[in-house]
């Protein structure tokens, strides 16, 4: 039974792909622009054309699939709801959504809707609900520490509890081969400790062997900081709402549930540091 891999662009969605492949599932990934991924990753995945804001993509991307890695994409006009309908109307038998910790606390993000419905739909479902990832660093934050040696970013001084997306990946995968033991469950993923932004630009310093610094930056000066810079409005907003529960302190939660689930640790964020260097340097 082929699963489908929503996301597979970003950091989680490649890691989820990368995990089914290495365990040798079935799936296929879906793109917006299938012939740009073919020509970035050759043939060493399958891919299907899939626009959640284009309903007219979705019962061909869902043809023979029972199973769906769920995200919610970003971009205007998503059919999130008619795509879970084209999910059920297609057969697929299991939904692993990604979504975030503490969503039930929520209610204004599209997760919480989107918990919502697809415990509606009648298609069994597990949630994975994630910290904060640890590949924000080399995402939205790498520009900044290559070119100036600083993280910047309004999170404040709070911690935050950060992830790795490889076992948000790994996650994914016993959910898809053990539906039964995950079936209408939800799992809080977090990382072994939290830990606040100065002391990850301490880890980096030490990792990387250039000083690092954790700016601290207000809100306003991140804005008017990235808006010099010409980044979307849109964006901006975004990375500040991500990092807002962090500043308010409402993000240090840590959970074992990791290592229930696997009988390993959650990779630490040294680690990470250390396996993602070069991104930095």
């Amino acid at each position: 039974m082929s699963i489908l891999v929503t996301g597979f662009n970003g950091k989680v969605g490649s890691a989820v792909a990368e995990k089914l492949k290495k365990h040798g599932l079935p799936f296929t990934c879906a793109v917006r622009n299938v012939e740009k991924a073919k020509r970035e990753n050759g043939e060493a995945y399958s891919f299907v054309k899939l626009d959640l804001s284009d309903s007219s993509t979705f019962d061909q991307a869902l043809e023979g699939i029972r199973k769906v890695f769920l995200m919610y994409p970003p971009g205007e006009e998503i059919q999130f709801q008619a795509f879970l309908e084209a999910v059920r109307h297609n057969g697929v038998r299991h939904i692993v959504y990604l979504s975030v910790k503490d969503v039930q606390f929520l209610p204004f993000i599209h997760h919480y809707k989107n918990e919502k419905a697809i415990r509606k739909l009648g298609v069994p479902y597990t949630f994975i609900r994630a910290g904060y990832f640890m590949q924000n660093l080399e995402d939205v934050l790498r520009e900044e520490i290559r070119q100036r040696q600083r993280i910047f970013i309004p999170a404040g001084k709070g911690k935050t509890s950060f992830v790795d997306t490889r076992d948000l990946a790994e996650v994914a995968l016993r959910s898809f081969q053990n539906p039964d033991n995950h079936r209408n469950k939800s799992h809080v993923i977090t990382g072994d400790k939290a830990v606040d932004f100065y002391r990850v630009a301490d880890i980096m310093t030490a990792v990387l062997g250039k000083k690092i610094e954790y700016t601290n930056p207000s809100v306003k000066e991140f804005k008017s900081f990235m808006l010099e810079k010409e980044a979307d409005e849109r964006f901006i907003n975004v990375v500040v709402g991500i990092h807002f529960p962090t500043k308010l302190g409402l993000a240090k939660g840590v959970t074992n549930e990791f290592e229930k689930m696997t009988g390993s640790k959650p990779i630490p964020i040294e680690r990470y540091i250390e396996d993602y260097r070069n991104e930095w340097l």
